[in-house]
């Protein structure tokens, strides 16, 4: 009897070791945590403690209103996503187990979550425009894994934060349009924003902030004046091929209307000659004129002699030139009454000059 309780006290001492060691073998995952951003859904784990050498599988499941079901069979990943197995508004527990050899863990439960309450929304886009002294906030929502953002939260707004730079001191801002003008600003001052979305009760995360120099109210944007540096020199442009097709098409008009004219060969060999004929007259020497004196005598005539024919010599003197040399001049009776004018029988004395 004796022998026998012994033998039964080292049998249990050797269950209960036996599985003290095999409970010992696979530990349970540790730091078991829930990740959801932008409404997708994440299971995530560590390894267990000092089994840094130890490669290990790991299983994951997922309940929604009744059962587990399994998405990730024995895998060595140390997360399991989840996003396509979840709806938006959808409420879940969550499982794991690690696996060595074909043994498992315990299994390392989560708490029943609906995605939408988890889910963190990752910082918005921002970018900033500034024209005619004002700043615009343009804001992009995140892309979402499930739908759109505001389709899951319905209203939503922005909490946008803007300063000097290099100040510390923030203004502040809630509005739900996308785009917003930031008010009171000083021109030609470098302003830096950052933003956050507002929805439910909770903040997404904040964005990087951007600066941006406010510009003047009387700056006009360098696009205007591209443009209108281009209208003009397209203005210019049409002018000048307008006033050159002007010129040549009235010229030509001119060539049609009034054609060249060739002279004959004829007329302008006379034109020539009369030219150059032209040219010698002025410029040679003018020739001097010359003149002689004639001076005619007549001597009074004896009555006897009136009725006879008068034929004698008439004298012609001349003096004052040596080209004019004397002469003799027969008159006859019938030529007298022209040449000689007579009075009274009077002697008579007649001068002629010819010039």
């Amino acid at each position: 009897m004796p022998a026998l309780s012994c033998l039964s006290v080292v049998l249990l001492f050797y269950i209960f070791c036996l599985t003290a060691v095999l409970s010992e073998k696979v530990p349970a995952p540790e730091n078991v945590r829930m990740i959801s951003l932008n409404m997708g859904l994440v299971l995530e784990w560590d390894p267990p403690q000092n089994t840094t050498n130890t490669l290990f599988n790991y299983t994951a499941e997922m309940k929604g209103w009744n059962m587990y079901k399994p998405v990730c069979l024995s895998s060595s990943s140390l997360s399991c996503d989840f996003t396509d197995k979840v709806s938006v508004f959808g409420t879940y527990q969550l499982r794991v187990r690690a696996e060595l050899h074909g043994e498992t863990s315990d299994w390392v439960e989560t708490e029943k979550l609906s995605v939408d309450e988890i889910t963190e929304i990752s910082a918005p886009h921002v970018q900033l425009r500034s024209r005619k002294g004002q700043t615009e906030v343009d804001i992009t929502d995140p892309p979402m894994k499930k739908k759109n953002l505001r389709d899951i939260f319905g209203n939503i707004s922005y909490l946008i934060r803007f300063w000097k730079d290099g100040e510390t001191k923030k203004e502040e801002l809630i509005r739900e349009q996308n785009r917003v003008m930031l008010p009171r600003l000083e021109p030609l001052v470098n302003y830096c924003v950052e933003v956050e979305i507002l929805y439910l009760s909770n903040t997404s995360q904040t964005s990087n902030f951007t600066c941006l120099t406010n510009t003047s109210s009387n700056e006009v944007e360098s696009w205007l004046i591209a443009v209108v540096l281009l209208v003009s020199f397209l203005v210019v442009l049409v002018a000048v091929v307008l006033i050159f097709l002007a010129v040549w098409f009235g010229y030509r008009g001119c060539r049609i209307i009034f054609p060249d004219a060739d002279l004959p060969e004829d007329l302008k060999k006379f034109w020539s000659q009369r030219s150059s004929i032209l040219s010698a007259m002025q410029e040679s020497t003018p020739v001097k004129e010359h003149f002689c004196e004639l001076r005619i005598l007549h001597k009074e005539l004896n009555s006897s002699q009136d009725n006879q024919q008068i034929e004698g010599p008439i004298r012609i003197q001349t003096h004052k030139n040596e080209f004019c040399i004397g002469a003799d001049v027969k008159q006859s009776s019938e030529e007298k009454s022209e040449m000689i004018i007579t009075t009274e029988q009077k002697p008579l004395l007649a001068e002629m000059r010819l010039w």
